[in-house]
């Protein structure tokens, strides 16, 4: 494992784990926002290892991290090979036994099998995936800017708001005059309102831009240095005011209403912080 680069979706199943040992009571607060941190920014898969090395996969939670092995190719072809000859006769037998169900049963084009009872059961239909979702972590954060592109052909927004479970977004309309339509993603598009005028002197923002890894590592440094206690994320606010820079805004929260906020760049560069009280 020592030498690969680690990639994004490395470093997403690794803050799972520590996540996960968190809520196994494993870690506090402190160690698994220090983890999350150095989780995000690592670059080699040595680097995440060497970060949960002590920790014990809960019960029925996250998997097992597959790591990367080199093949000889000869013992590839091998495999393949076998793996071809066994194939071959599973085909065979699923051929003869399918020959067979239609002499027994008489069926020729039933959607059922033979049983030992001699009644037909039906065969069980492909059970339906679940349901679309959204979080906010760096997966579904990726995610979200695919679909964006995806639905709407563009990169650009008036305004776009990361909940815990949800995306605002305000979408440029074309036109004459700048007009916007609200949409949310949860998982799935839904359109909340129809074109209208935009919202504020807001200019359009990049939703391709955001450092995904910078963004998660900001969260954790909002949740520690805003002086909110139990500080939780609220959201996070990608807008651009007229002419002023592009600001990625983001909020920590407690039960009491004590807010405070972290102003960063789209890259993850901190600009301002604004503790609770200040």
């Amino acid at each position: 494992m020592r030498g690969f680069r680690a990639k994004d979706s490395d470093r997403d199943r690794f803050v799972e784990l520590i996540e996960a040992a968190y809520v196994d009571g494993q870690l506090g607060a402190v160690d698994r926002d220090l983890r999350v941190s150095r989780a995000l920014s690592a670059e080699t898969l040595d680097e995440l290892q060497t970060l949960t090395r002590d920790l014990q996969p809960p019960p029925g939670g996250v998997p097992a991290v597959a790591t990367r092995t080199a093949v000889h190719p000869g013992r590839l072809l091998g495999v393949l090979l076998l793996l071809g000859a066994v194939v071959a006769v599973l085909g065979i037998g699923v051929a003869a036994l399918v020959l067979l169900a239609d002499v027994d049963t008489g069926s020729d084009t039933s959607p059922s099998v033979a049983v030992e009872s001699g009644q037909a059961e039906p065969v069980p239909q492909q059970q339906a995936g679940a349901e679309p979702s959204f979080e906010m972590t760096p997966a579904g954060v990726r995610g979200f800017v695919r679909a964006y592109e995806g639905q709407f052909g563009t990169r650009e927004a008036f305004e776009v708001g990361f909940f815990p479970a949800r995306v605002g977004v305000q979408v440029p309309v074309r036109g004459s005059r700048p007009r916007m339509e609200r949409w949310t993603w949860d998982g799935e598009w839904r359109q909340d309102t129809e074109a209208g005028a935009v919202a504020g002197p807001l200019g359009l923002v990049d939703v391709g831009a955001i450092d995904v890894r910078r963004l998660f590592a900001n969260i954790t440094t909002a949740r520690r240095t805003l002086e909110v206690e139990d500080g939780r994320f609220t959201h996070a606010l990608l807008v651009r005011w007229g002419g002023d820079p592009v600001e990625l805004n983001i909020y920590v929260s407690n039960d009491f209403k004590e807010t405070g906020y972290l102003s960063t760049t789209p890259s993850g560069r901190v600009v301002r912080s604004v503790p609770y009280g200040g």
